[in-house]
């Protein structure tokens, strides 16, 4: 609690502080000084309370003092008794539990695969040697390897930091074999 009003004291101390101008003081003090006020004030009769009055007064807020603190005592006491109740009650409150999981490190795709630092050798060499590189057959297994390698990069995103699905680690096993198998008929080819 005191923890909140200190935060509170520290806001309202970085507030900007302004006043008003002097121009709205004068024009303050020039209505309240204008003659047809002062004629009101001074005609508004005077009256004083007998005393009964402020007597009754001053007992009845002794009363609603008295009467408040017993409807004070009761709510506590119905307050502690509630509370002690709910403590008494087995299973009533919450029971909180944690686990920890160690990730095999064999399941986790690596990000650069042995297959693409190939794809990339190979393409630098293909760049160089242009016969090769412009055959269809080439070309159509240069364009299957780049669709597999995408996919291969969506499966990995699906994976996520820790893979947790057997079905997903399957299907990137299987992508990345087929992105062997065509690296190596690219390979014969060269």
């Amino acid at each position: 609690m005191e923890k909140n009003i200190n935060i509170l004291r520290e806001a309202l101390s970085k507030l900007p502080s302004s006043g008003p101008s002097d121009f709205i003081w004068t024009e303050i003090d020039r209505k309240l000084n204008e003659i047809p006020l002062k004629k009101a004030l001074e005609n508004l009769p005077e009256f004083e309370p007998d005393e009964f009055v402020w007597e009754a007064i001053e007992s009845k807020t002794a009363r609603s003092k008295v009467k408040n603190t017993h409807w004070w005592y009761a709510a506590a006491v119905f307050l502690v008794a509630g509370i002690g109740g709910l403590w008494m009650i087995p299973g009533s409150y919450p029971t909180i539990a944690f686990s920890q999981e160690v990730i095999d490190v064999r399941l986790q795709p690596k990000n650069e695969q042995i297959t693409d630092e190939q794809y990339s050798k190979l393409k630098a060499y293909c760049e160089a040697e242009t016969t090769v590189c412009s055959n269809q057959n080439f070309k159509r297994l240069q364009q299957e390897y780049e669709t597999l390698q995408t996919a291969a990069h969506q499966l990995q995103q699906a994976m996520g930091q820790y893979n947790t699905e057997p079905e997903l680690v399957r299907q990137f096993s299987v992508v990345e074999q087929e992105k062997a198998e065509v690296l190596n008929e690219m390979a014969k080819m060269i």
